[in-house]
């Protein structure tokens, strides 16, 4: 059975960021990195732009400590020949996340409900 690694992004993604003094969620994806995280083969990674620290503060703020496997700093450095380049190296094979510059393995969710 293969390993899969999910990465989940905080704002715009897991935090609904409307609500600019308050870390609340945005329950759709708090949701589904719940239900992925009981399966066997899957990885949860949450990484945010910020630092490792502010992706920690909203771990905790989110409810979701137990679930999440490693909490990083996402460290985009740039996109080379069509790849995205992260330190520490890590390319998740699923990323849930609000970046527009979309690839296959990057899913782009919106914290609007629509």
């Amino acid at each position: 059975m293969k390993n899969i690694t999910v990465a989940f992004d905080i704002d715009w993604t897991l935090r609904n960021n409307q609500y600019e003094n308050e870390i609340i969620s945005n329950e759709r994806i708090r949701t589904l990195l719940i239900t992925l995280s009981t399966f066997k083969n899957i990885k949860i990674v949450v990484w945010s732009w910020g630092w490792e620290l502010y992706a920690q503060q909203c771990v905790r703020a989110l409810w979701i400590s137990k679930y999440v496997d490693k909490i990083i700093s996402k460290n985009h450095l740039w996109k080379k020949l069509g790849k995205h380049q992260f330190e520490p190296e890590i390319i998740p094979d699923i990323a849930i996340d609000d970046i527009q510059d979309c690839e296959l393995w990057i899913i782009n969710l919106i914290c609007k409900e629509k």
